[in-house]
């Protein structure tokens, strides 16, 4: 897992608590949970500069409608051959579509 990942889980779960669909001490054990979770059971990965001239590359797929931090998602599993897990069905398809292996645990 990215940093960019868990920054992005961060957010969501800041959003969650601004449209007050999560109370600030339930988004506290969500993050404490999660981050048991980050340093327990995934691997830590580095993005490098060449996976941002690869996310430029898949988001000139215009069909495929990826946004940068999922491009860039895209590119890190793809140089490291690593599955990429999201619940977003529009980036399981784009992330097939470039030949990276997707869990979709919904």
């Amino acid at each position: 897992m990215s940093d960019l990942a868990a920054v992005e889980v961060n957010s969501a779960v800041g959003r969650l608590v601004g449209m007050q669909l999560l109370a600030r001490d339930g988004a506290a054990a969500v993050l404490e949970e999660f981050d048991a979770w980050r340093a327990t059971a995934t691997v830590g990965v580095d993005i490098q500069s060449a996976d941002f001239g690869l996310a430029i590359l898949f988001v000139r797929h215009f069909e495929l409608g990826l946004r940068a931090p999922d491009a860039l998602h895209v590119a890190v599993c793809r140089r490291d051959g690593h599955r990429l897990v999201t619940l977003d069905r529009r980036l399981v398809a784009a992330a097939g579509a470039l030949g990276v292996e997707v869990d979709c645990p919904g």
